[in-house]
């Protein structure tokens, strides 16, 4: 990067210097002016301009500043798309701990008010009956689908986390019925739409999609999506945004299933407490010994 360049001043003669910390601090003139102008402006010759600008790899100050109104533009547009973000390089402790608040209040939100009620509905009913649920995710995506897992397994259900797709264990399991759950933050991962087109084609799974909105090419291969806020960011917040969004979609089909066993899952729970003493850590057993 040009700009970067003209900070390590290691390179370069005092003179050389001199008009290097010009340019950087008058980075709105020095595209307008001639070789000459800037010259006079650093109080220096023409020709430091010059062996300047093939210091820095170039031909000369014709090319140099091409490069640098390149870079200046570069420069403003991405300052334009971080002046949105919710966290710079100015935020303080307060800031981020009432901006993530926010952040999460936001992704649950707008996935809310994007739900379609029969769409879920549909979902629900093949939930309620569904002998497995199996969650296929990627990367981080993984890592939220075992956490789901986890809960639906609390319920009693055959339930289990996956990255990839393993073809002998669907087809001996092709008899059950099975929901799968197919997660992607942006709707668009490779690896997730390959999963979802082999479910859809190769087995008799009901296919849903928890999908960030672009899924145009996901929605081809699952039964049903439901749409998760995904925030564009340069900062890898989308991250906090999708990570939120899809917890709480899960949750949703969580706390469908648990209100349809509230029963049954109460009294499993009872019966957990009464051999709750069986859970207790090795260091109270010693204790206790």
């Amino acid at each position: 990067m040009l700009l970067e360049k003209l900070k390590e001043e290691e390179i370069f003669t005092g003179h050389e210097k001199e008009a290097a910390r010009y340019i950087l601090e008058h980075l709105d003139k020095v595209p307008g002016m001639s070789s000459g102008e800037l010259a006079r402006a650093a109080y220096t010759s023409k020709a430091t301009i010059v062996r300047l600008s093939q210091k820095l790899g170039l031909s000369g100050y014709q090319e140099f500043r091409l490069k640098l109104v390149e870079e200046i533009n570069q420069k403003n547009r991405l300052s334009q798309m971080l002046a949105g973000e919710p966290i710079t390089d100015k935020s303080t402790y307060i800031d981020i701990i009432r901006t993530l608040p926010v952040l999460y209040d936001k992704a649950v939100t707008n996935t809310r008010l994007s739900l379609d009620k029969n769409i879920m509905n549909r979902i629900n009913n093949v939930l309620q009956s569904a002998e497995c649920i199996d969650i296929y995710g990627a990367g981080i995506s993984y890592i939220l689908a075992q956490s789901a897992a986890f809960k639906f397994a609390t319920l009693g259900v055959e339930c289990s986390a996956y990255e990839s797709i393993n073809g002998h264990y669907l087809a001996a399991r092709k008899s059950k019925r099975t929901i799968a759950f197919v997660i992607s933050f942006t709707g668009a991962n490779r690896t997730m739409i390959r999963a979802a087109r082999y479910l859809r084609e190769a087995t008799n799974n009901y296919v849903v999609g928890v999908a960030g909105p672009h899924n145009e090419v996901m929605r081809r291969y699952c039964n049903e999506v439901v749409e998760i806020a995904n925030r564009d960011s340069l900062l890898s917040l989308d991250v906090i945004t999708s990570f939120s969004a899809a917890t709480y979609m899960m949750d949703i089909f969580f706390s469908l299933l648990l209100s349809r066993r509230y029963e049954e899952h109460a009294k499993s729970s009872l019966e957990m407490l009464l051999h709750n003493n069986l859970l207790l850590n090795k260091a109270d057993m010693g204790k206790e010994e």
